[in-house]
């Protein structure tokens, strides 16, 4: 059975926001100015200015919020869900993402990415209709906006509509086929769906457009061994450990290499036994 840590990466795919709730020892100037960057899509800045922050505020949930989303724009998302993690660690912090996401529309109600982040918002509260209404907002804005498919598409893949899920990561394929993270979600619904060389098929173009994807990777080993292969498992999760031995999903993947290699048949007494 495929490893429902799958859902982690769709769980956080489009995570993004500013502050609701600023310690007092954050600078609203600091804060402002990281902000505007992130509405102006000036991911570099937000990363290194959002960093800086960080290091003095390290609870800021939404900051953390924020340069997750940051890292998914620039499609280094091991460092993405190492925020997102942060971000999202407890309720309380969930809670003030989801009471940033309820206001930040009122903030900004002419920009698609202020919807965009009111529905990731509401994704990480389990608020889901609310964040579907969300997102169609920001297509509304924006009808190309291929990051709003894909987030109507992970609502409806968190609540296994599968086919209802396919649909909308094919239209974000349609709009953008580059895209890693459309080509990789749609595996994930192919292989729920239980159409595992589709899945594999849509992991290995995931790898193609990013080859350091490393959910990829894991991914497609769980599908190699529902299939049967695990010579091609086996190459799946050792990329996996040469990319990010120490996370997890590197964890889990020698987990899964030392379960292929474990010998089918154990050596059994003698009376009878076989080897």
């Amino acid at each position: 059975m495929m490893k429902f840590q799958i859902f982690v990466l769709l769980v956080l795919i489009l995570f993004m926001g500013c502050v609701s709730t600023v310690p007092r020892e954050t600078s609203p100037l600091d804060m402002q100015k990281i902000e505007s960057a992130f509405f102006e899509g000036k991911w570099d800045e937000v990363i290194n200015d959002g960093e800086k922050l960080l290091g003095r505020e390290t609870d800021n949930a939404v900051l953390q919020f924020m340069v997750s989303m940051a890292y998914y724009r620039t499609k280094q998302y091991g460092l993405q869900d190492k925020y997102r993690s942060l971000a999202l660690k407890d309720e309380e912090n969930i809670s003030t993402i989801v009471t940033w996401g309820q206001n930040l529309t009122n903030r900004f109600p002419n920009n698609y990415y202020a919807y965009l982040a009111q529905g990731s918002a509401y994704r990480a509260g389990d608020k889901l209709e609310q964040a579907v209404k969300s997102y169609e907002k920001a297509l509304e804005l924006k009808p190309d906006f291929v990051d709003a498919y894909i987030g109507i598409g992970s609502v409806y893949l968190e609540s296994l509509e599968l086919e209802t899920a396919i649909g909308y990561f094919k239209k974000a394929i349609d709009i953008d086929p580059r895209s890693a993270i459309a080509n990789f979600d749609l595996g994930v619904a192919y292989g729920l769906n239980g159409q595992i060389d589709e899945a594999i098929a849509m992991c290995k173009k995931a790898l193609e457009l990013n080859p350091r994807f490393v959910e990829a990777y894991s991914n497609l080993g769980d599908l190699y061994v529902e299939k049967g292969d695990e010579d091609e498992a086996l190459k799946a999760y050792e990329k996996v450990i040469e990319l990010d031995p120490k996370s997890e999903l590197g964890i889990d993947a020698q987990d899964a290499i030392n379960e292929i290699k474990r010998p089918s048949h154990e050596s059994e007494d003698n009376n009878g036994g076989r080897k």
